[in-house]
């Protein structure tokens, strides 16, 4: 799958690498570096149309100031393959630029994923996923729960990181804000 998202600004880029690192040394878990750029996503899809696609950021970006968004505690996604996250809090001009960005894309890509409709949606930034298991979600909870992921930061790109099924994903496009 590929995906259509924002990268994290710094301080909080690297301090999401200290994590995946520290949660790899400690617990031995690497999954999550199939996509190795901190970020959160606003769509993901099997393929995209790059021509469209790069017309489209263009737009976006001409159109787009850089806006807030703030991070709160810990997620976790249950079932077969469980997802541990920090949640990106939903607010009005969230779920605007979500659904415009939606809009935008949703003729561009084939076989887009539902669970990023606006319906469905649930921001987040991906700590642990692929191999999280029954003997060590313990660990990574315990590892987790005491941090604080009480954040601010501005977003202020879109980005494209394609990613072949089996393969480590790679950022084709980061196109900034330009308002």
């Amino acid at each position: 799958m590929h995906g259509i998202v924002s990268l994290l600004p710094q301080p909080y880029y690297k301090e999401v690498e200290s994590i995946w690192n520290e949660l790899e040394k400690e617990i031995g878990l690497t999954g999550v570096r199939v996509t190795p750029y901190p970020h959160f996503s606003w769509q993901i899809a099997e393929s995209y149309d790059m021509n469209k696609l790069i017309n489209v950021f263009e737009d976006i970006a001409v159109c787009t100031k850089p806006f807030e968004v703030k991070t709160t505690g810990i997620g976790l996604f249950t079932g077969k393959f469980p997802v541990v996250f920090i949640p990106v809090v939903k607010d009005i001009q969230l779920l605007k630029f979500h659904y415009s960005v939606w809009e935008r894309l949703k003729q561009v890509g084939e076989d887009i994923s539902d669970y990023y409709s606006p319906q469905l949606w649930i921001p987040h930034i991906s700590l642990a996923y692929e191999d999280v298991t029954k003997e060590n979600i313990g660990k990574v909870l315990k590892k987790l729960s005491f941090m604080d992921f009480s954040w601010s930061f501005e977003v202020d790109n879109i980005s494209f990181i394609y990613e072949p099924n089996g393969q480590i994903g790679e950022l084709k496009y980061r196109i900034d804000f330009k308002r």
